[in-house]
């Protein structure tokens, strides 16, 4: 059996910044890449942000962090 793949609300709060409840992405505009912050283990109060940088496209930025949800 195949589980359903997390989709995620995702707020546009500038033009080069976008925000779910599971993280963020924005628009580094020197090298023209997203970088990705995934918030980990909000709910239980110890949380951290991972970092992933480089991303061409801000919906491959968002399907990272929908895929790195998931765990």
């Amino acid at each position: 059996m195949q589980e359903k793949k997390i989709r995620l609300k995702w707020d546009r709060l500038a033009p080069d910044w976008w925000s779910s409840s599971c993280g963020s992405i924005r628009l580094d505009p020197i090298t023209i890449t997203w970088t990705a912050y995934l918030h980990r283990n909000i709910r239980i109060g110890k949380g951290w942000t991972e970092l992933k940088k480089g991303f061409r496209t801000s919906d491959r930025a968002k399907r990272w962090i929908e895929r790195e949800a998931e765990d």
